[in-house]
């Protein structure tokens, strides 16, 4: 498997850096790219996940669902522990940055390219918690203000509703015209390319000469790539799942690098915006090396 992460890695960065070129080429604009990463948040993602429920229902496997989404949240927890110790109070971006991962951008593509859809229903738990948590506590976390915490944004953002709609259509067995199914699998395979041609415009916006100036972004991204990763693959080993590919699962979207909204979150509640799309593109950069290594760990673990 270690192979076909890594051979996933370089398709997904090569698809990065064409959206570099077609943002430093002026053939994409910047509001070129906030209208692809609409159209990714509302309609594709959410499609990749309805796709992943297109299944016979299975008592056991929604069993593992549950298991799936209450290690995410667990895993989440201990990484909001982690950084309350080892980082200061002001250090909120960081601390956001280092908790959540971007298991939507980059973990359902790797997830799709080693185990397939039937991976990504798993993930669909933990994007679920991802979310959660990223709305109430993260919006929290950034802001400093309680208030900030949004019931509405964590039960009607687009993950959620993707899920909900792919839970209920595989729990009520309602049945779904073939040719929708294909609409929407067609609409899925969009996930991957749109995605990492939004990664790419962070990287052509962003000053590598200040980004890597800054030694603490180092630690932060050493954080959130290794130190987190591995604690998370530690608690999953512990949890009596008991099933190999959820815990692969688990594993990618536990090492996956800083979630975008590090930087959408840090300008609608008053964090560091820029420094948190730096954080974004360091560790999205530098997980091309991390992620197969921690997807070897986890293999000899849980293996």
């Amino acid at each position: 498997m270690i192979s076909i992460v890594f051979q996933q890695m370089l398709t997904m960065f090569s698809i990065m850096f064409f959206g570099y070129f077609l943002i430093r080429s002026n053939i994409i604009t910047s509001e070129g790219t906030r209208q692809i990463s609409t159209i990714l948040s509302l309609f594709v993602m959410p499609a990749t996940m309805i796709t992943s429920f297109n299944a016979a229902f299975d008592a056991q496997r929604l069993k593992l669902l549950l298991w799936a989404t209450l290690a995410a949240f667990l895993t989440i927890s201990i990484r909001a522990f982690i950084v309350q110790v080892l980082l200061k109070k002001e250090d909120r971006i960081d601390k956001y940055a280092t908790i959540f991962p971007n298991a939507g951008f980059v973990g359902i593509p790797l997830v799709l390219a080693t185990v397939g859809y039937e991976g990504v229903f798993f993930m669909s738990g933990y994007i679920m918690a991802n979310n959660v948590t990223q709305w109430t506590y993260g919006q929290y976390l950034i802001s400093g203000d309680k208030k900030s915490m949004s019931l509405r944004q964590t039960l009607l953002n687009p993950g959620m509703i993707g899920a909900a709609i792919g839970l209920f259509i595989y729990i009520s067995r309602f049945p779904i015209p073939d040719f929708l199914w294909k609409s929407v699998d067609s609409l899925a395979a969009l996930n991957t390319p749109l995605a990492m041609i939004i990664l790419g415009s962070y990287i052509a916006n962003s000053n590598f000469a200040e980004l890597l100036a800054f030694p603490k972004a180092y630690w932060i991204t050493f954080l959130r790539l290794i130190v987190t990763a591995i604690v998370s693959i530690m608690i999953i080993y512990l949890l009596p799942i008991d099933n190999y590919m959820v815990e692969i699962v688990l594993t990618i979207a536990s090492c996956a690098p800083a979630a975008t909204n590090t930087a959408i979150l840090g300008r609608l509640f008053g964090g560091d915006y820029e420094y948190g799309a730096r954080l974004v593109v360091l560790t999205t950069l530098l997980s091309i090396f991390t992620i197969p290594i921690i997807v070897q760990l986890a293999q000899l673990l849980f293996g």
